[in-house]
């Protein structure tokens, strides 16, 4: 016997609260810029580091690659970013 099923559904999200904000501004700040090591990447995150001391202020930027694009970063790498920065964004490329 033939069986009918209904492929609409009800779609739940679930909220994660975001990071707390530490910095205004990122004036005076010291930013880590990660590379995932895929192509493209180095130069994007270049671009941004020299946009994110012109327009915004930073004082510092340290751009770090990870040895794989599909490993997490490893913890020497994060722990070095600990140390150095006090806000870091992960890039991609492609």
């Amino acid at each position: 016997m033939p069986v009918l099923v209904d492929p609409t559904g009800e779609v739940t999200q679930a909220t994660k609260p975001l990071a707390p904000r530490t910095r205004r501004t990122l004036q005076g700040s010291r930013v880590g810029l990660v590379d995932n090591g895929k192509r493209n990447a180095d130069a994007f995150l270049r671009a941004l580091g020299e946009l994110l001391q012109v327009r915004f202020g930073a004082q510092e930027v340290h751009l770090r690659r990870k040895p794989n694009a599909s490993l997490p970063a490893p913890p020497e790498l994060v722990e070095d970013l600990l140390a150095r920065c006090d806000v870091v964004i992960a890039g991609v490329g492609d």
